[in-house]
């Protein structure tokens, strides 16, 4: 079984992610931590982002340099320097999932902030994550030192909860406890006997 989990920065997915892993033995990917993992010297990926942004978004110890990288990714004007990265990124990063996913002997969940056609079409189930905005802007404040300004700019940059909402085969609002998000996995988990 494949579960793919979606939705906006500070919806709560890493609770779904727990609760799948720990309740019900999922073995998880986070395609955000994958993109990470390739932010190092030698990796093929961060030699073609080295060769695009400039040798400056590494340092010393060959670890990528995440403020002189965000530097180069955000801002008004970054919108096509962006999209040259994910297209670096994304494609290795769906290629390492799928790979994964077909060496696996067991259940996996696949979180994503950004679905595509590819995880869609691996996963036998979507869940979306969806959560009130201001609950999403608390908790990064909260959990992440994020300003509100922050937290409110990177919600809004991303895809909205009716988008994820739409891709869902299941909807878990955590805009409550997450005691709350729990009981509806397990009710969803029972009632369809995964």
């Amino acid at each position: 079984m494949v579960i793919g989990v979606i939705g906006g920065v500070g919806a709560g997915k890493s609770t779904v992610l727990e609760t799948l892993e720990k309740k019900y033995g999922y073995r998880a990917l986070k395609t955000d931590d994958i993109a990470k993992s390739f932010y190092v010297s030698g990796n093929p990926v961060f030699e073609k982002l080295k060769m695009l942004l400039g040798e400056d978004i590494e340092k010393e110890d060959g670890t990528v340099n995440i403020p002189a990288f965000a530097k180069k990714l955000y801002g008004d004007d970054k919108e096509s320097i962006r999209k040259e990265v994910d297209g670096i990124v994304h494609p290795a990063v769906w290629d390492y999932v799928r790979e994964q996913v077909m060496d696996s002997d067991g259940d996996v969940v696949v979180e994503t902030a950004l679905p595509n056609g590819t995880f869609l079409q691996m996963c036998d189930e979507v869940w979306a994550v969806v959560t009130k905005c201001d609950v999403r802007i608390e908790r990064l404040m909260k959990t992440r030192g994020y300003t509100e300004k922050k937290a409110r700019d990177m919600i809004l940059s991303q895809i909205g909860d009716e988008e994820y909402s739409g891709m869902a085969t299941f909807v878990i609002d955590n805009s409550g406890t997450p005691a709350e998000a729990i009981r509806a996995i397990d009710g969803h988990m029972s009632k369809n006997s995964i």
